[in-house]
């Protein structure tokens, strides 16, 4: 199973037993699909080749370990890219690898099902997944599943608010209230107390690379991670340090920090945003997500 994101692309090799999928070996690259895309609307030749060199080793890493199929999802940088057709095409004639692009929609529903599948059944969820591109939250209603997929994601954010500000040493507040206002604007639509009751779960890098900082981590640990609780006070701490620090001294944290030190304040802004609006005071953090419960309905792609 290939999830291919704004920011990263995952591979979850796993066998399904009881219908629940077993992991035997994951990874993870980032090829940063959504670079310069918010600026001229299109995937660059450069991603072009660097997710096909990707797609291409996690073939080989799926055939040595014996896996019968490979699928392979894209999400929000392929849904907003113009040139998304090319793109397919060029990792399919590469790598024989067919794309499957899913709605934000679908993205939310699958995504909440493998954040929840192996969390304490007698809550109820509502489960946000911050990606590079677009944000989704999931809940469920009277046992419908509820979902809402915005386009504010980290590396999007990045991009429109941030990226001329890396090669200086600190974020400017000006550049962190336009940020700020601009995800405001993405809630002010929806009732502040719908999510009431919920237990909040998040899953992808935003949340994970934040429990990973929280607990003092220089390697992502799993173990530590899945299931970890973030007060929302921490995570503001963590927020203010990462202020303090420029791009260097972020990607010194830890080795989870490759590729994420440059959005990961995005991320966290949005998140705080959702906590904010929401009235929500804790997060659980979920290293599962998308690509789970894709694995969980893979008859809908058979």
């Amino acid at each position: 199973m290939i999830d291919l994101g704004t920011n990263t692309c995952l591979l979850l090799i796993a066998s399904l037993s009881n219908g629940k999928p077993e992991k035997i070996f994951e990874a993870q690259e980032i090829p940063r699909l959504g670079k310069d895309l918010y600026i001229t609307g299109k995937i660059s030749g450069e991603s072009f080749k660097t997710t096909a060199d990707i797609f291409s080793m996690y073939k080989s890493l799926s055939q040595s370990y014996g896996a019968g199929k490979i699928y392979a999802f894209g999400t929000s940088a392929m849904r907003d890219a113009s040139n998304s057709r090319e793109f397919a095409a060029f990792i399919k004639s590469r790598t024989g690898i067919e794309i499957k692009i899913i709605s934000g929609n679908d993205e939310a529903r699958y995504s909440y099902e493998g954040a929840v599948y192996d969390l304490n059944g007698n809550k109820e969820y509502a489960v946000i997944d911050i990606g590079g591109g677009s944000t989704e939250i999931s809940w469920k209603e009277s046992g419908i599943l509820m979902n809402i997929s915005f386009n504010a994601g980290s590396v999007r954010l990045y991009e429109n608010f941030f990226s001329n500000e890396y090669d200086i040493p600190l974020i400017t507040e000006e550049s962190l209230q336009k940020a700020r206002n601009d995800i405001k604007k993405v809630f002010e639509n929806y009732d502040g107390s719908m999510l009431k009751g919920k237990t909040l779960a998040g899953v992808a890098g935003t949340l994970t690379t934040l429990s990973a900082l929280i607990n003092g981590l220089k390697e992502f640990d799993e173990n530590i991670i899945h299931k970890d609780v973030l007060k929302r006070e921490d995570i503001i701490n963590v927020l203010n340090k990462l202020l303090k620090m420029n791009n260097e001294e972020r990607s010194g944290l830890g080795s989870y920090m490759k590729g994420r030190s440059d959005v990961i304040i995005s991320g966290i802004l949005i998140l705080l945003e959702i906590m904010n609006h929401f009235s929500l005071e804790e997060i659980i953090v979920s290293a599962k997500g998308l690509r789970y419960g894709l694995m969980l309905n893979l008859n809908e792609f058979n």
